[in-house]
């Protein structure tokens, strides 16, 4: 087996959310952080053989990274990584130590629905870091949606905020994020946020939920 580029991306992403990982046979990969907050998933085009951990996901995409063209080769403990005739075995963590997904998300009803184009995506993180900023905030100003960066314990911080959306409902909100929460891959998504602090982004297969903040309001 030999992985695209496009999973290699992805994986060094999901390891921004959680070092460890633990592979499922299939073509479903996901990763929960260690606090529980943030999951993502993702149906890559390989299809790993059994299940498996990883402990320290970027030391494992460094090793596969020492080759031109890695061949991964599954044995029940260790992998098999080479190439003409060079090779490593990567050994595999027990699932015990590591923080998964153990079961499917639902998505309680969602009252607040935008799309979250890569450059404004990009424009928020980057004034996140510029103004230096901790909260996202995403609420209803004058039948607009709009997301604001701002330090939410500061009433006069410097904050920079763009419109991502028209909102015709009747309740007031202020679904408030931590900024270090969006680990997502810089894609256009589909954002659904619901009042029961769940939120979740969509860019073809690849999903992320997160969870907002207890004060968070809606109505």
């Amino acid at each position: 087996m030999q992985l695209s580029d496009k999973t290699i991306e992805v994986l060094k992403n999901f390891a921004t959310i959680n070092q460890s990982i633990l592979f499922k046979e299939g073509s479903k990969i996901d990763t929960m952080s260690v606090q529980k907050n943030v999951l993502a998933q993702d149906i890559v085009e390989e299809v790993f053989p059994q299940e498996f951990g990883i402990y320290d996901l970027n030391e494992f995409l460094s090793a596969v990274s020492l080759f031109d063209k890695p061949d991964l080769t599954f044995e029940d403990n260790s992998v098999t990584i080479s190439d003409g005739n060079s090779s490593t075995t990567y050994w595999f963590a027990d699932k015990s130590i590591i923080v998964y997904p153990e079961k499917e998300i639902t998505m309680p009803e969602c009252e607040v629905k935008f799309t979250l184009t890569s450059s404004t995506f990009k424009k928020l993180l980057r004034a996140t870091g510029t103004l230096g900023l901790n909260d996202l905030c995403i609420k209803n100003v004058d039948d607009k949606i709009v997301a604001e960066v701002q330090d939410k314990r500061n009433d006069t911080s410097n904050t920079f905020s763009v419109e991502v959306g028209s909102y015709d409902g009747d309740e007031n909100f202020k679904f408030y994020f931590l900024t270090e929460r969006m680990k997502m891959l810089p894609n256009d998504y589909d954002v659904e946020i619901s009042s029961k602090n769940i939120s979740k982004f969509t860019s073809g297969e690849l999903t992320y939920w997160v969870a907002l903040e207890a004060d968070s309001t809606y109505g």
